[in-house]
């Protein structure tokens, strides 16, 4: 049980189901520009493409929509959808309306928990949210059959979002799996092993099956990750059919299901390829192992995939599977059984690289004959129309283009070397030339200075931005305190201050 919450405390603010649903109706044509140049937040929580070319990011400060390849972007907070906290969750029902799910920390008793902050959704895309508060039970006493309510939203929030006809299946953790038949009025428990609901391990000793985390409907079928397997239900959640690394000759890698995706592709003899892909964690057992698991038979059988990675999601373009991980991003053109990672993404034009290996999301969207791969992580989101020859980054940054002081500023400020890898230096640039940076200490003794090479913009200007590991020039980490820099571009000169902790 304590490696299972330290496995679930490690992906409470990053995962939410990739979802492509069909028959959405609004067409592209019908969606304005998008009222600002930046996606509003860098950690890329969850990606959904809409009818081909609209793309949806949720990112821990909020919901972002493009509908014009990321030249602008639809920026949607909690403000607009009235939930706490950041994207958990994005569904799509076949009438357009959008589904979201918000979560956020807060300090419960000196441990900072997750706290479920409800749900929204729009059928406007976006012009009117109706808020759905997180659900919980009444404020009453285990009942005399056990059931357990969940009265709190603290460690309830709702990971996935799984739409079957007018039903919204959600998975909550400590809220469990619910349903709706009334756009979230009421919600109904469901258990898949048909026992009463708990959730406490010191009472339950089935609690295991009762903690949801990911959920997909597809061809009838409901499929829900619990932290004992999958379940399968084929009748709308009435009966089910378990899946673990126990009770199968052919079984999944691990019995904590982080997400569960499914493609559907035609391959070139005819055939129909009907496969659920999972991201199976080891939960208990000294036998299981981090892995991608595959079924194409419905679950009788499991292949396992991307052994030792840590997968947190998926997405497909017919027969390409991408798979997200601590790892890098992998991509197969045959089913699984060969893979590749693409090198280190950098923005063709500006030089902006996404600092990290680690990605959590991914979708893909199509406008006209044109492909676009968006891959999402911690440092922003990467888009490119060549499988990975050449990028381009959307982050969220303020522009020195678009305001008249400073002419140069670093983010993030507090810096913590061990959490944040790098700090970024954020200036404007009109001309190829060298840009030089400066680090001083409180007493302004000089810590390190280093030179950006940038290269012409396209435009009159251009956004540009330099990194800085927090070490000084003898490769040592800095020490915590109040720092001083320097930046001076085109002959101008910006001083700034930053906050190192260590």
């Amino acid at each position: 049980m304590k490696y299972l919450l330290v496995i679930f405390f490690l992906i409470t603010s990053i995962c939410g189901q990739v979802l492509k649903k069909d028959g959405f109706m609004l067409s592209p044509k019908s969606i304005e520009p998008g009222d600002s140049e930046i996606i509003l937040g860098n950690g890329i929580i969850d990606l959904i493409t809409i009818q081909d070319s609209i793309v949806l990011a949720g990112t821990g400060y909020g919901l972002n929509l493009t509908a014009d390849d990321g030249e602008t972007w639809h920026n949607f907070t909690s403000t607009h959808y009235k939930g706490k906290g950041g994207i958990a969750a994005i569904a799509i029902m076949d009438d357009s309306t959008i589904w979201i799910s918000s979560a956020y920390d807060s300090l419960i008793i000196d441990d900072e928990l997750p706290v479920g902050g409800g749900l929204s959704y729009t059928r406007d895309f976006g012009k009117t949210w109706v808020h759905v508060p997180q659900p919980v039970d009444p404020n009453i006493s285990r009942d005399s059959l056990g059931y357990a309510p969940t009265t709190t939203n603290v460690q309830n929030l709702t990971y996935d979002i799984a739409i079957q006809d007018s039903t919204i299946w959600i998975t909550s953790w400590g809220g469990g799996l619910r349903k709706s038949d009334d756009m979230g009025q009421t919600w109904q428990v469901v258990t898949v092993d048909g026992q009463p609901f708990d959730v406490s391990a010191a009472s339950n000793l089935n609690w295991k099956n009762h903690v949801a985390f990911s959920v997909i409907a597809e061809n009838g079928n409901l499929w829900v990750g619990t932290a004992a397997g999958i379940w399968k239900s084929s009748d709308g959640g009435n009966l089910w059919e378990q899946f673990n690394h126990n009770n199968s000759l052919y079984p999944i890698s691990g019995n904590f299901i982080v997400a569960i995706s499914h493609q559907n592709y035609i391959k070139s003899s005819g055939d129909t390829v009907n496969a659920i892909w999972a991201a199976t964690i080891e939960a208990t057992e000294t036998s299981e192992v981090r892995a991608v698991s595959k079924t194409v038979n419905g679950g009788e059988t499991w292949e396992i995939l991307l052994e030792n990675t840590f997968p947190h999601n998926f997405a497909f373009d017919d027969s390409v599977v991408y798979v997200t991980a601590d790892e890098g991003l992998f991509i197969s053109n045959d089913a699984g059984k060969n893979w590749y990672t693409l090198p280190p993404v950098r923005d063709e034009e500006t030089g902006e690289e996404i600092l990290t290996n680690v990605y959590y999301s991914a979708t893909v969207s199509k406008r006209l004959t044109e492909k676009t791969l968006w891959v999402g992580s911690a440092d922003g989101l990467a888009s490119t129309k060549d499988n990975g020859n050449t990028w381009k980054i959307h982050r969220s940054f303020q522009s020195t283009r678009l305001k008249s002081t400073p002419d140069a500023y670093a983010y993030p400020s507090p810096f913590s070397p061990s959490r944040h890898d790098f700090i970024r230096f954020q200036y404007d640039i009109t001309q190829a030339g060298e840009v030089k940076i400066d680090i001083y200490d409180f007493a302004m003794d000089k810590v390190i200075g280093f030179t950006e090479y940038e290269s012409a913009p396209s435009g009159s200007k251009s956004d540009r931005s330099a990194k800085w590991n927090g070490r000084n020039n003898r490769s040592d980490i800095a020490a915590s305190g109040v720092y001083f820099f320097r930046v001076k571009v085109e002959g101008k000169v910006t001083w700034g201050k930053i906050v190192i902790i260590n």
